[in-house]
């Protein structure tokens, strides 16, 4: 049986490059970022809607553009994994690197107030993730979702699938019309990750 493309391995973030249907590149955006005079910037968007897989696209272009540059990315998913991870990084932060902050809204006043600080006392740039604008951040990009978007990610995760390419473009057709993606797709709204979890039984039953 081919490998279900909706596993968790395939949807996490990393597994597949962030692209803009806008005809941008996530470079232009990297190099946007660099050259901020607050050296702070934000990417918004819903839950789902492919925040944390722009960072990871955008972390591996600054790799690329900033070699010598070092890189702290950290996730956050609770406001006490925020507080654990952020103490355990924050003092590794040397002069001129870049915090990666996913989940920016789950630090608490006092660990926004201290990156702040560390940050200007030590030239650090700040590219934070949030549901919502974030004072003092310029805002580099909103994530949302599309049908158009929906049916490329789809599009890559079927790539890791065993099925020929032309079989791929097809079952894309098929499978955004049928009940199972509509059902999911009105319950989960613009967070497209969630109903890429449910895609995963609905290819189970498909393969068996």
């Amino acid at each position: 049986m081919p490998s279900n493309p909706f596993s968790t391995r395939f949807i996490q973030p990393g597994s597949i490059a962030y692209h803009r249907l806008d005809g941008g590149s996530v470079a232009d955006l990297a190099n946007r970022f660099l050259q901020l005079p607050k050296k702070r910037g934000s990417i918004i968007g819903p839950h789902g809607s492919g925040k944390s897989t722009f960072v990871a696209s955008l972390i591996e272009e600054l790799k690329r553009s900033r070699p010598d540059h070092e890189i702290y990315p950290l996730r956050f998913s609770s406001s006490h994994s925020a507080a654990a991870s952020l103490n355990t990084s924050i003092g590794q932060w040397g002069h001129s690197s870049i915090a990666i902050l996913d989940g920016y809204e789950q630090l608490t006043i006092w660990s926004r107030f201290k990156v702040a600080w560390i940050a200007s006392k030590r030239s650090i740039r700040i590219l934070a993730t949030a549901h919502q604008t974030i004072s003092g951040f310029e805002t580099l990009w909103c994530t949302s979702v599309s049908d158009a978007s929906s049916r490329w990610v789809i599009e890559q995760l079927l790539q890791n699938s065993s099925l020929p390419n032309a079989d791929s473009q097809r079952l894309v057709i098929q499978l955004m019309e049928t009940e199972d993606w509509k059902r999911s797709r009105d319950k989960h709204g613009q967070n497209l990750r969630e109903t890429l979890f449910d895609m995963y039984d609905w290819w189970q039953e498909r393969h068996k």
